[in-house]
């Protein structure tokens, strides 16, 4: 979706609307029951004769100080409490009309001594738990009257805190107690180190991550105990660990699978008595229990990672799970197991799965508007088939129509209408479709096969009376003529492209994913009444190229095969950490056939193009709290001649820039290549293509509230064109001038989360124009530039965050 550009000075309602925010924050006093202080938050002093370890001391204990207390908000001050009251007056005047509405804003939280009696004495817990077991808080007030607000002052004295002299563990289970030694070297908690409750907890974490991988089912980390004694030593500390008394016999005991039962047609009244013997189909080393089965009983095997005879696995438990949620046939997916009767060392597992509807239609209508004053609809139709053959085969087939027409007079413009007609088939399997594939099974997690077919038509009509001048001046006799007979005349240039891809997809971990195409086809060819339409188009900058007779253009006859890989990685699917990062690299080999169409086009030889394409993305997420974060972005691309005298890259191909996940502070294709001026027919003109790309993007971003986000951003970078020709362009890459061919843009975002998507509305400022100051002393490569566009303030409505 392109943006469209607004001026904040032009929207003195917008003005003050934000100005009675601003106020709203300051106006809650009268509203506050008389002799009630809202509870304004805490800060603590520790004071210790030895500060050795009061740093971790003082994170622990100030991360329970704002317990209970009421949010302010930087200029907006107590807003959410303003909201609360304003609902209340609704709901009072109002009630038939409120009563059932879910109320605004957040409830005050008013001073109490409990409240501060209570945080008094988890501040007393926690450094118990670091290690200071000798300690003291109390609290002082502090009350502002005109505010009405009450905040509390703790101070914390601690003695010296108690170091770990030894750790002993006993286990009367010799099994357990051997496993969990060859776990010792491995430790968190060492002699010397400080006593640490968090340690011992992530301790017994491990010891039942690490056990349960070895078939312990039943076994939990709450069943070990830690025991401190602290009588002997100067401020040392004797640990003991053991497992609590009276556990049953089963938790003692790797638990091995006795059967595995598998319901893939399970519905609500389904139970294991519901199928007789009849109904049971024995594959591999599972049951497969259904009537009018939804898959093929030896594509259900493959799924399964955990078969009878074999140890309980957590880990083999999520892989089948994954493998059977990517099948995409079942919207439902539970497994558990039993204790098998008469045992304790053995389990029934069973897996229930609901298949999803096989057969499903979607529509999408939409209406599309850009920046060049072009608007109409855009109409997606598909088909999906969720299991074609019984074997979770997905078969998605996908039409598209989009229609741009000019909102103004059809006499004023070049292009009045473009057209794109699309069609695409998609069929994904989801294993490899290779020989002997029962092997690579178990060396994947999840995998598949994927083939496309797809082709598009991409249609301008064009009006011929605009394109008197260069008809005449070119010769054009042909459509001299036309227009002589018929000012109103009009010709149709489409470009039509046809696809062919298959390849493979699969990952080993959930954090990384791969994906090969080694064949990949696409194939492109302009469809015209006449030879001389073509010339027009690339005459008048419709389709660049070819102006001398020599070079390719971009609406000859294209022939590329590009076999390509993408590897992603994505540390955010695991739990959220610190820091993540994510990696997507793709890389394609291209071998481009160009041969001339239009006039003298057997003149002109066809010409072999082979350029290596590569396309990073790194992203890196800096969590700095349960509300911050800090994202960057950074994302580059090339196209390059390799063993050829250039790179010919067909559109398809070419980078651009701009837009709601790109530089929000310009319109998509508004900049480049290099300090070119964008053109005013923003559909299919070849302004805002290139073949080199480097954009970053900065975000700082804090959560108000489970609804509300509120991001502060910058972005940077342009696009450049690099060999594409063999003598020099002006929109070349040139390292000497690549600050000053940057775009800069900054802004504020704000990101509204309704639960099924995220709303997202940013407001982006342009602060450098490449094509501002140098375009006096620029050559445009092309012409008929449009003026240079306005830096105002521009405003992105998209949907999801940007990167």
């Amino acid at each position: 979706m392109e943006q469209k550009e607004i001026n904040v000075r032009k929207y003195p309602l917008l003005s003050g609307f934000l100005f009675g925010i601003l106020l709203s924050g300051c106006s809650i006093n009268q509203y506050l029951p008389e002799g009630e202080y809202l509870y304004n938050g805490s800060e603590v002093k520790i004071e210790a004769d030895d500060e050795k370890g009061t740093a971790d001391l003082s994170a622990d204990v100030n991360s329970v100080l704002n317990r209970n207390t009421n949010k302010k908000y930087p200029v907006l001050g107590y807003y959410p409490i303003y909201r609360w009251y304003k609902f209340e007056e609704k709901l009072a005047e109002k009630p038939e009309k409120f009563e059932d509405k879910e109320h605004w804003g957040e409830e005050p939280i008013f001073y109490d001594d409990d409240i501060v009696d209570g945080v008094n004495t988890l501040i007393e817990n926690r450094a118990a738990n670091e290690g200071f077991f000798t300690n003291e808080s109390d609290w002082t007030l502090d009350t502002v009257e005109n505010n009405r607000t009450i905040s509390a002052h703790y101070v914390l004295e601690v003695a010296p805190a108690y170091f770990v002299d030894s750790l002993r563990r006993v286990f009367t289970d010799s099994s357990i107690a051997r496993r969990i030694e060859e776990l010792q070297p491995a430790t968190r908690i060492r002699k010397g180190d400080r006593y640490e409750l968090e340690k011992m907890k992530a301790e017994r974490q491990r010891w039942q991550t690490e056990l349960r991988q070895q078939g312990y089912y039943y076994l939990q980390a709450d069943n070990f105990l830690f025991l401190a004694d602290t009588v002997t030593g100067d401020h040392e500390v004797d640990l003991l660990a053991k497992m609590k008394d009276d556990l049953p016999s089963n938790h003692f005991k790797p638990q091995r699978i006795a059967r595995v039962n598998v319901y893939p047609n399970a519905s609500g009244r389904d139970s294991t008595q519901t199928y007789g013997a009849g109904d049971t189909i024995r594959v591999g080393g599972v049951n497969v229990l259904c009537d009018d089965c939804p898959l093929r009983p030896e594509i259900i095997d493959e799924a399964f990672a955990m078969r009878a005879g074999d140890l309980y696995s957590p880990e083999r438990h999520r892989v089948t799970l994954r493998r059977l949620a990517n099948y995409n046939t079942f919207r439902y997916i539970a497994m558990d197991y039993e204790q098998m009767p008469g045992t304790d060392s053995l389990l029934i597992m069973h897996a229930y799965m609901e298949p999803r509807l096989k057969r499903r239609f979607e529509g999408e209508l939409g209406l599309t508007y850009n920046s060049a004053d072009y608007f109409g609809p855009n109409v997606r139709l598909a088909y999906v088939n969720r299991n074609l053959l019984r074997g979770a085969e997905l078969l998605r087939i996908e039409g598209e129509y989009t229609l741009a027409q000019f909102l103004g007079q059809q006499g004023d413009t070049r292009v009045p209408i473009s057209q794109l007609f699309g069609l695409t088939a998609t069929l994904s399997v989801p294993r490899l479709w290779l020989p002997k594939r029962r092997k690579l099974i178990p060396r994947v997690t999840t995998s598949g096969t994927v083939i496309e077919l797809g082709g598009k038509v991409e249609s301008l009509r064009m009006n011929l009376a605009r394109f008197s001048s260069d008809i005449l001046v070119n010769g054009l006799t042909d459509l001299a003529n036309t227009l002589e007979e018929d000012q109103e005349a009009t010709e149709s240039l489409a470009l039509t492209q046809l696809r062919a891809q298959f390849g493979y997809t699969w990952s080993r971990r959930i954090t990384k994913s791969h994906s090969l195409n080694p064949l990949s086809i696409r194939f492109q060819n302009p469809v015209v009444s006449t030879d001389e339409v073509l010339d027009l188009a690339r005459l008048s900058n419709l389709a660049p190229g070819a102006g001398d007779g020599a070079q390719a253009g971009r609406f000859d006859r294209m022939l590329v095969f590009s076999p390509n890989y993408t590897y992603t990685f994505d540390s955010r699917l695991r739990e959220l950490k610190t820091h993540s990062f994510f990696y997507s690299q793709f890389v394609s080999a291209n071998v481009n056939r160009v041969s001339p169409v239009g006039t003298d086009a057997e003149m002109r030889e066809a010409e072999i193009s082979t350029y290596p394409l590569l396309d990073s993305d790194f992203r890196y997420y800096l969590t700095l709290s349960s509300t911050s974060q800090f994202a960057v972005r950074l994302h580059g691309g090339i196209a390059f001649p390799l063993f050829s005298d250039r790179a010919i890259v067909p559109y398809f191909d070419l980078f651009s820039i701009g837009g709601p996940n790109s530089l929000r502070g310009f319109a998509p294709r508004q900049l480049g290549p290099g300090r070119t001026v964008p053109f005013p027919n923003n559909l299919l003109t070849f302004g805002g293509f290139g073949n080199l790309l480097v954009e970053t993007s900065f975000e700082y971003r804090h959560r108000i509230n489970a609804l509300l986000e509120v991001a502060l951003f910058a972005d940077a970078g342009n696009i450049w064109t690099y060999k594409t020709e063999l003598s020099e362009l002006d929109t070349d890459f040139r390292t000497d001038a690549f600050v000053g061919d940057l775009a800069l843009d900054a802004g504020i975002g704000f990101r509204f989360d309704l639960q099924f998507l995220i709303l997202r509305i940013d407001l982006a400022q342009p602060l450098q124009t490449p094509y501002n100051e140098s375009l006096p002393e620029l050559q445009l490569p092309y012409q008929d530039a449009r003026e240079v566009p306005e830096s105002n303030l521009r405003l992105v409505v998209a949907f999801g965050y940007p990167f």
